[in-house]
């Protein structure tokens, strides 16, 4: 395969983008540091009550997830807390140090092992991300800065503790990602399957707010689900895993911040409640959030039906959402609500415009051979990657993440993306992660093979393997 990026092949990053999801669309999770101990040890202190409150008692949403001797590490960089089930204490960063555990970006998180006993860090921001959340008009991701880190941190170790960690391995994720596929969205984005998809969830949601009236909905879903698949078949396919793996997270992360602020945590019914009451119909276009969404209310659905579906989801390549409309028949339905229609299509057009100025200045210079392309491997990432979602063009057929925010821990010396795009792809079996060098000896330097970063947005120091490919130069990290 040619180096050359404009015909590097996609694959092998479906695992990579989902352990960076939650860390990405839908939740995106972005922070700066809260400043003082004093504000993180309060915050500290209110995760580990809603911890206390539902981790002994996992194993209601989920069979066989027990996180009751689960830890989770917040620190802004300046201080740290150790939060488990049973208590909440401040601990020295150097402590952190002495177990190879490093502070991840502000915003970012990292499965780490504390103190022998699986775990968490998390990297918060109460400004920013409040600011963000307290915006999020459908309820998804909570706007209170304790639920939202105790969100993340059962999404988070769900994922690897649950789905892809321990001894059983979910066979069903092993089936979908075979399938290929992946969660990029081809930039210009449309906006006819955002509208069906967003009309999918919000039939689901109304089935579940609306007992009464669940028939009907999941009927609607039916349709508009159908409606999808017949006419995007294609992205029906390549969301089936992600569909599968971030839906059912999300419904644990979810039913999880309801038994949180429910007085009883075990009662079904109170949950029911506080989800019917925080969680809104989708009118923005958003297929990083659209996974999650439908995955979680398809699994509300079946909890409240009494639909045994979790078994399948373990063992078969199916999504939340085929599972509960199993049995169920579409009803031809209107155009989708004023609202809706208007709502995502200019959610769109706002995108697009955005996008315009992150994607095709990174395309152009991709695609300019004058420019030097610095390939970091994927294995050297630390930590989660952060970022503005997952895209890709026909002109450059790659995963493309703009604002990208990750660090790479590499034998030679460390790098740290902090809002700048960056492509995903894989060369020759190895994943990279693929950012044009700006022309500017300000913020680049190149001595020998010692290659120096000192922009805002790419900072570091390490060595580099220099290569041309068809013209074009490549600096390979090392």
């Amino acid at each position: 395969m040619s180096r050359c990026l404009r015909v590097a092949a996609l694959g092998g990053f479906v695992s990579l983008a989902a352990t960076a999801c939650a860390g990405s669309a839908s939740t995106n999770h972005e922070a700066t540091a809260t400043g003082s101990s004093g504000s993180l040890k309060e915050l500290a202190a209110a995760v580990q009550a809603e911890i206390a409150k539902v981790w002994p008692h996992t194993g209601r949403i989920w069979p066989g997830m027990d996180f009751s001797d689960h830890s989770l590490l917040i620190s802004d960089g300046a201080s740290a807390f150790a939060v488990s089930a049973t208590s909440s204490r401040q601990v020295p960063l150097r402590k952190l140090k002495e177990q190879r555990i490093s502070v991840p970006l502000a915003g970012g998180f990292d499965v780490v092992t504390w103190q022998g006993k699986k775990s968490l860090i998390i990297h918060p921001d109460e400004g920013a991300a409040a600011e963000r959340l307290g915006q999020d008009p459908t309820g998804l991701t909570s706007a209170d800065m304790a639920s939202y880190v105790f969100e993340l941190a059962t999404h988070e170790q769900f994922h690897p503790y649950v789905q892809q960690g321990g001894s059983h391995p979910w066979p069903s994720l092993r089936k979908a990602e075979a399938q290929g596929g992946g969660r990029d969205e081809t930039y210009p984005l449309a906006t006819e399957p955002r509208i069906h998809r967003a009309m999918i969830y919000n039939s689901l949601l109304a089935g579940y707010k609306e007992p009464a009236e669940r028939e009907k909905h999941l009927a609607a879903a039916a349709y508009w689900n159908s409606a999808w698949a017949g006419k995007f078949p294609d992205e029906a396919r390549d969301l089936l895993a992600t569909d599968l793996l971030e839906g059912t997270a999300k419904y644990v992360e979810k039913t999880a911040v309801g038994m949180a602020h429910a007085s009883d945590p075990t009662d079904a019914t109170q949950v029911h409640e506080y989800l019917s009451s925080v969680l809104k119909p989708m009118k923005i276009a958003s297929k990083g959030v659209e996974p999650y969404a439908i995955g979680a209310a398809a699994l509300l659905n079946a909890d409240a039906m009494g639909l045994d579906v979790k078994k399948t989801l373990i063992t078969e390549p199916v999504t939340p959402l085929s599972l509960v409309l199993n049995d169920v028949n579409p009803s031809p339905q209107e155009e989708a609500p004023d609202d809706v229609v208007r709502g995502i299509t200019d959610s769109v057009a706002k995108a697009n415009k955005e996008l315009a100025g992150q994607i095709e200045p990174f395309v152009a210079a991709v695609q300019d051979k004058d420019t030097t392309v610095l390939m970091l491997p994927v294995d050297k990432l630390s930590g989660s990657v952060g970022g503005k979602g997952f895209y890709t063009t026909e002109a450059l057929p790659i995963s493309i993440t703009p604002e990208a925010r990750a660090t790479f821990s590499l034998p030679s010396g460390t790098v740290t993306l902090n809002g700048i795009t960056a492509g995903q792809l894989d060369q020759n079996g190895t994943g990279y992660f693929a950012i044009p060098l700006p022309d500017d000896t300000r913020q680049v330097a190149l001595t020998g093979d010692e290659l120096t970063l000192t922009g805002t947005k790419l900072k570091g120091r390490l060595t580099v393997d220099r290569q041309t490919d068809n013209g074009q130069r490549f600096l390979y990290a090392r």
